[in-house]
């Protein structure tokens, strides 16, 4: 078993004490009734896609309770992590993730994301997807977990750099980070900032494009 597919049995174990719900609140204009009765009825690691998709867009909004998301949590963010194209987004998700007061999850449960989010940055950078990179470190942000370890390993590979690079070198002169999902203030957003205005990384796209900030 690669390190992705353990990190995401891990993440699975540490929420499966989390019982399933016997029932669903949720405004009728953003989830069927129908839909409730699938996600009451299917064994979580069978919910597909489209079973998830108006539960977890809405999730802690409209849609839901601390209790009932965090047994389904495993199985939507698996499906991030395998379905790049998938709504919702992560962003989406860790707006929600972090809305169940994440600083008082037993210390399995955070460990748990923490190693999952490890193992999608090596994922992302392993298989050269770096378009991803941006969305992935932005959760981690969003979830107010530390991002200088993720940012540490995409540091390594100068051609994940660049791309992340381009993906914020608009923003970059106003201290700012591209992606449209940013709230601000945000701690983990002013590291990633100081990240891009620091040396070393600086050197990188600077060769690259003869570029300085």
């Amino acid at each position: 078993m690669d390190k992705l597919s353990n990190a995401i049995n891990n993440f699975y174990q540490a929420f499966a004490d989390v019982s399933a719900p016997d029932h669903i609140d949720g405004c009728p204009c953003c989830i069927t009734e129908k839909e409730i009765q699938t996600l009451l009825t299917t064994p979580l690691r069978e919910l597909s896609q489209d079973d998830l998709a108006s539960y977890a867009s809405s999730a802690l909004l409209t849609v839901g309770s601390d209790s009932d998301y965090l047994y389904y949590l495993p199985r939507i963010v698996e499906i991030s992590i395998s379905d790049d194209s998938w709504w919702p987004d992560i962003e989406v998700t860790a707006r929600a993730i972090e809305s169940t007061n994440i600083e008082s999850w037993p210390e399995k449960r955070r460990d748990a994301l923490i190693e999952l989010l490890d193992a999608v940055i090596d994922h992302i950078l392993d298989s050269s997807a770096y378009d991803l990179i941006d969305q992935w470190v932005y959760a981690a942000a969003r979830m107010k977990l530390d991002v200088r370890r993720l940012l540490a390993k995409i540091e390594r590979n100068a051609d994940a750099v660049l791309e992340y690079w381009v993906d914020n070198a608009q923003n970059l002169h106003e201290e700012r980070l591209g992606n449209a999902f940013w709230e601000l203030p945000n701690e983990g957003h002013d590291e990633i900032v100081r990240w891009f205005q620091s040396e070393p990384i600086r050197k990188i796209y600077s060769e690259a494009y003869g570029y300085g900030m």
